[in-house]
């Protein structure tokens, strides 16, 4: 016999349609321009973070940006941007393990 769908069980509504991930390695330089203002998110690979949606400069299709909630350096990077939403920045990455990686992030 079937349950009827309610909110409760009805999982269907917490789907979304998934993104390609943004991901900067060691030595990279990526423009992006950002979509959205970002949102607080937990992910099973990212943990607690904050999620930017960004578009990459020659891409159709938006790319998530995860930053993880503790980076407090990029995220006080990002925030001193001001209004995201349309701004063109350019992200650099060096270092190859979470202990030694430094983000910078400019506006162009």
């Amino acid at each position: 016999m079937e349950t009827p769908n309610t909110a409760t069980n009805d999982w269907r509504g917490e789907i979304t349609e998934s993104k390609a991930t943004l991901k900067v390695k060691d030595g990279d330089v990526v423009e992006v321009t950002f979509a959205d203002e970002g949102t607080k998110k937990v992910s099973a690979d990212y943990g607690s973070s904050v999620a930017f949606s960004v578009l990459l400069k020659d891409d159709k299709e938006p790319k998530t940006f995860y930053v993880k909630s503790n980076n407090y350096d990029l995220l006080g990077q990002i925030k001193a941007l001001g209004s995201l939403v349309g701004l063109k920045v350019r992200i650099s990455r060096i270092g190859s393990t979470k202990s030694n990686t430094r983000y910078k992030i400019v506006k162009i």
